[in-house]
């Protein structure tokens, strides 16, 4: 028992003291599944924006970013998806994330109904039942973004420009011709084409923000126009992207609220800390005090045991002479 209140007192120390000398730095989490190409780049568009203070870190793994999304440092979290394996394993955890608070950007595949399931209905409000519009090969592919809502992701950019894109997707009919969807989300940008949605940016009850691209399509061949290495080098994309970051990251509530309890925390874990300690030492003064007993026990009873002796193989045979 003083070995188990000895090791917990042991954790909650080392614990404490890594909280007090130490502060939670923000995250934003970068992820394009198995080509970390994009993912990189997206990452240099945030450590080059001087708005943004947080840590930026690309990860390669679904499975990694399921972790990230339980960390208290955890911002924002950043996901561009070109199939639908590279979703799979996400979609509780995301929607827990973003339910207790967090930030989330989404693009292309995890924009989608059909690959995403709920995340593309209760996180990035899509709605998209796997239409896609995608332009001729042959021309030079682009999405032209034309501004609807006002918000601050609008803020320094045109109301009408062009970005480079495969396609959309969009909730659409069976003539694929767009649905509008009814939901309480803003629409920053529209697809000058088909009039749907190209960024949406979502808040919910709990002070989660999401902003999605379902227009954002590109590829890692650096031969063709839709390579995602020319979007970045677009100064609407970058100023788009970071807008959005920038939104989603620092309007959301969950790291705020880590740091507005940390403090609380510390102190928590000070008095377990305090408590553990206390117990040890009580535990260990009646362990003392046992030991005492039980020497004056075995004392007591020598005593005993000495006096029989003398009485039955010493005073016994003196009495029996003299008499």
């Amino acid at each position: 028992m003083k070995l188990v209140m000895g090791i917990l007192a042991c954790v909650l120390m080392v614990n404490t003291a890594v909280l007090a000398e130490s502060s939670v730095e923000p995250s934003i989490i970068v992820y394009s599944g198995t080509d970390s190409g994009f993912a990189e780049m997206l990452a240099q568009l945030i450590l080059d924006d001087p708005r943004i203070d947080s840590q930026v870190r690309v990860v390669t793994s679904p499975d990694i970013i399921a972790l990230a999304s339980s960390l208290p440092q955890t911002e924002c979290i950043i996901i561009y998806t070109a199939n639908k394996v590279e979703i799979e394993g996400l979609e509780s955890n995301l929607i827990s994330y973003f339910e207790q608070g967090g930030g989330l950007v989404g693009m292309r595949e995890i924009c989608s109904t059909e690959a995403a399931g709920r995340l593309a209905m209760d996180v990035f409000p899509t709605y998209a039942n796997g239409s896609a519009t995608q332009l001729n090969p042959r021309e030079t592919r682009i999405r032209v973004h034309v501004a609807d809502d006002d918000t601050d992701i609008n803020e320094g950019l045109p109301g009408n420009f062009p970005l480079l894109s495969m396609g959309t997707y969009f909730s659409a009919d069976s003539e694929n011709n767009y649905l509008p969807v009814s939901g309480d989300y803003m629409v920053p940008f529209r697809d000058e084409e088909t009039g749907s949605p190209l960024v949406l940016a979502y808040e919910n009850e709990q002070g989660g923000r999401s902003v999605a691209f379902p227009g954002v399509w590109v590829i890692p061949s650096e031969r063709l126009d839709v390579y995602y290495g020319k979007l970045v080098a677009e100064p609407n994309f970058v100023k788009l992207f970071t807008n959005s970051v920038l939104w989603a990251a620092k309007g959301s509530t969950r790291f705020n609220e880590v740091q507005k309890d940390l403090d609380v925390k510390i102190e928590d874990a000070k008095g377990k800390q305090d408590r553990l300690r206390q117990e040890a030492e009580d535990a260990r003064k009646r362990e003392e005090n046992q030991r005492l007993m039980m020497l004056i026990g075995i004392w007591v009873a020598g005593i005993l045991v000495c006096a029989v002796v003398v009485k039955k193989l010493v005073l016994a045979p003196i009495e029996d002479i003299e008499g």
